[in-house]
């Protein structure tokens, strides 16, 4: 493993041109808990009568938007503080570097922004950006955290969207487009904290040109030898170590 840590560390090194897929390790390392948190699944069934999946869902919110709500500020939001963890600073040093090019990423919580990166595509929204419908407002995760009840626009006075992506609805084709075209020019392509056939993954690497396709997660998982050069072990260790140059 430390020699495979060596190699991934000289192709960071000596090259440019990245492009990071994050994903869902890498969210859990900072401790929350994502839109669906299938870690917790069976929990959250027990404390609200319904799956995570149908919470989270566009005709879900439409029926019961008070116990969505409730699931958001409790599941969703976490934390009082959202903090980026080592590896979005990691992440941001390749930025000051003028190694990276983009970020790709289904999480939600603008931690990649919040660490210093100016480049992130965030291809489910983000907590940051909840909007009125009526006037088009934007709010962010600390007026949803601690709104009494449903968070309405405060002119408005009608309940807010979620700033992401719910199931059932359509992902923005420009997002996706502007992703696929990144990972297309890309030299190195660094997925971090999630296996080559998951759902940030299997759709983005088909695009990939190069020789240079690096993993890191927390464990192996069946599609990974896809990958032309990885690791595994802890995410934030792993990271820091190969960005220590």
């Amino acid at each position: 493993m430390q020699r495979s840590l060596e190699t991934i560390k000289n192709i960071i090194r000596n090259g440019g041109n990245i492009v990071v897929l994050g994903g869902i390790e890498v969210m859990l390392e900072a401790g929350l808990n994502g839109v669906r948190a299938e870690h917790i699944a069976y929990d959250i069934e027990q404390k609200y009568g319904y799956p995570n999946d149908d919470i989270v869902s566009s005709l879900f919110f439409s029926r019961r938007v008070d116990i969505f709500y409730k699931y958001y500020k409790e599941i969703i939001l976490n934390k009082d503080e959202i903090k980026p963890s080592s590896v979005h600073e990691g992440v941001a040093k390749l930025q000051r570097y003028g190694k990276l090019d983009t970020v790709i990423t289904r999480m939600v919580y603008c931690l990649y922004q919040k660490a210093g990166c100016d480049r992130v595509i965030e291809l489910h929204g983000s907590v940051e950006e909840n909007r009125c419908p009526a006037c088009g407002r934007v709010f962010g995760s600390d007026y949803i955290r601690w709104a009494k009840g449903v968070p309405e626009c405060d002119v408005c006075n009608v309940p807010l969207r979620p700033g992401f992506s719910l199931l059932g609805e359509m992902i923005d084709n420009g997002k996706i487009t502007r992703a696929s075209l990144a990972v297309e020019r890309a030299n190195i392509l660094l997925v971090i904290g999630a296996p080559i056939k998951s759902p940030l993954c299997k759709y983005m690497v088909k695009y990939y040109n190069g020789d240079k396709l690096v993993l890191l997660n927390r464990e192996e998982m069946p599609g990974d030898d896809r990958a032309n050069y990885r690791a595994y072990g802890n995410i934030g260790e792993m990271f820091s170590y190969i960005m220590d140059f």
